[in-house]
């Protein structure tokens, strides 16, 4: 669409060509969305590149800014005020954050063909060759990377789960993409894809290698600082409460979930302590074996419970498939890989759920296992599938047409938020009545994600260490250490995870604020509909668009 005429036409156009540019610099986004046409390509981040790139989003964001939205709808401004966030967040993270610098986790999802064999949008043989085009790149991709991390000094812990994750890649590379080619003929591709597996497998152990190196030695200090931070939330979030404000906001919630566990806890078991209550949970919880059959059999009497609840429309009969977690994820206990926004060919979403390690002892597995119990494993798929990321996946699929930076610009805070604050609104339904376990399992969810929260504020704007944060999960939300230890190293590179809280929060306070303005009118259902009807936007200015008066705090 030509980007003269009146300013909506200006503002389509401008996204189209702007979002096509993003593409451009990072086809592993165009092709995950499902454009395909961006299938094999891995985004090219030598510093030549980079300087290109930040210059480009810096036309994008004057271009936009030249567009006068006061005549525009709602929905219209929400678009454009989405466009302009978009750019910004990444020249923050292009100027400002630098992650190939300092943080390689947040390259590893870069090197995932997964993908091009587990989603049929194309013939096999086409996947295959993508996915080998991809492989092909891989030892050049990843010596560019090494060359910018080379001035940097890396922090221990993120280094420890950089490590850990790259080996896992390269163990999906050497098993999982084995295994998921079994049984196809034409030998002349495979033969090329194995090839180029075993290459790329190869290069991913020698930079595993050279990690392994930079660890030793290595400072435990891996905190962004106070300025990062707020210009995360700000620029990321749309969220400009000061720090202090965002850790009291926290910190209250957390006081809140901890004395309803009490009351919870002695509901079930009076004058107990609540970590036996906890353990007398855990233990019910499947088998190594079970674990990924017995996630299968609940989902579809959950869809159906939601359903008959009324809480929300589910727009499609569209299921998601339940398998073991990649190698390469398995920091995560469980997580949803849903179909692309813009995928034409090809529905298919997947559940991942992570299942013991082989090498672990039994005392690990059991406290693996223990944080599957069977109420647990019930709260995260709410969270996850229903009528959690899954649902809204369905939404922006199967939903009213958006336009498409609606589809592209989502928020961190939106999607999980969304998700964590499910388990909390169904358990406020009569789905939970005469379940106080459950309630009290959601409650322990609830805990870790406050601890997420308030690690993530203090381990980088107040000197937090790794064994403090450990300790501050394993205290207030009844982990075992390893759990707790990963939770607490997730945080190192993942500083942005106190948004599952703060975005439940947020919806939270805009359901409060969307009910009190339709008062007699309002429905939980419609409120849903409506939430879900714009993507995933930044969701202080989602209150411009639902609330007739969105002033006041967010949260």
């Amino acid at each position: 669409m030509a980007e003269f005429g009146n300013g909506q036409e200006r503002l389509e156009g401008l996204s189209e060509r702007l979002i096509q540019e993003y593409w451009d610099f990072y086809p592993t986004a165009g092709s995950r969305i499902g454009r395909h046409e961006y299938d094999g390509r891995l985004p090219d981040l030598t510093p030549a590149s980079l300087s290109r790139r930040v210059e480009s989003v810096r036309r994008g964001l004057n271009q936009v800014s030249a567009i006068d939205p006061s005549g525009f709808s709602k929905e219209d401004r929400l678009s454009h005020r989405l466009l302009e966030q978009f750019l910004k967040r990444e020249l923050f993270t292009l100027t400002e954050m630098r992650p190939w610098e300092n943080n390689p986790m947040r390259q590893v999802g870069y090197l995932n063909v997964g993908s091009y064999v587990r989603r049929d949008y194309a013939p096999l043989a086409d996947r295959l060759r993508s996915a080998s085009q991809v492989l092909a790149q891989i030892p050049e991709f990843l010596e560019t990377l090494d060359a910018a991390l080379s001035g940097s000094q890396l922090g221990a812990p993120v280094l420890d789960m950089s490590i850990e994750a790259y080996a896992g890649m390269a163990r999906f590379y050497r098993r999982d993409l084995e295994q998921a080619v079994s049984g196809f003929e034409d030998r002349a591709i495979l033969a090329e894809f194995n090839r180029l597996r075993g290459s790329a497998a190869g290069a991913v152990d020698g930079f595993v290698e050279r990690l392994k190196v930079r660890r030793e030695g290595a400072s435990a200090e891996f905190a962004i600082g106070a300025g990062l931070y707020q210009a995360m939330m700000s620029e990321g979030e749309a969220v400009n409460l000061p720090l202090e404000e965002l850790e009291r906001v926290g910190q209250a919630n957390l006081d809140d979930n901890l004395a309803r566990l009490a009351e919870v806890a002695a509901e079930i078991g009076p004058g107990r302590p609540v970590a036996d209550i906890v353990a007398d949970i855990s233990r019910n919880h499947p088998t190594a074996d079970g674990l990924i059959p017995d996630t299968r059999e609940m989902l579809e009497a959950l869809r159906q419970a939601m359903i008959d609840l009324d809480i929300l429309s589910f727009p499609s009969e569209d299921r998601c498939q339940v398998m073991e977690t990649p190698a390469y994820m398995r920091y995560a206990f469980a997580a949803m890989d849903s179909a692309g926004a813009l995928e034409t060919n090809a529905s298919e979403s997947y559940y991942y759920v992570t299942p013991v390690e082989p090498d672990w002892t039994a005392v690990q597995r059991e406290e693996w296992l223990s944080n599957f119990n069977y109420d647990t494993l019930k709260i995260i798929s709410i969270h996850e599938v229903y009528p959690g990321h899954f649902v809204h996946h369905l939404h922006n699929k199967y939903g009213r047409e958006l336009p498409l930076v609606n589809r592209v610009a989502t928020s961190y805070a939106f999607t999980e938020g969304w998700a964590h604050y499910t388990e909390e609104m169904v358990l406020d339904t009569d789905y939970a009545q005469g379940q106080p376990n459950l309630v009290l399992t959601q409650l322990l969810e609830a805990l870790v994600r406050n601890c997420r929260y308030l690690c993530s504020i203090r381990m980088h704007t107040q000197g937090m260490t790794l064994d403090q944060a450990t300790r501050f999960f394993t205290d207030n939300a009844y982990m075992g250490e390893l759990p707790a230890r990963r939770e607490a190293l997730r945080g190192t590179f993942d500083p942005g995870y106190l948004n599952y809280t703060l975005g439940k929060l947020m919806i939270k306070k805009l359901a409060k604020d969307y009910r009190r303005e339709k008062a007699g009118a309002f429905s939980l259902k419609g409120f849903h509909d409506q939430l879900l009807s714009y993507g995933a936007p930044a969701l202080p200015l989602l209150r411009e668009v639902m609330l007739e008066d969105p002033g006041g705090s967010p949260v």
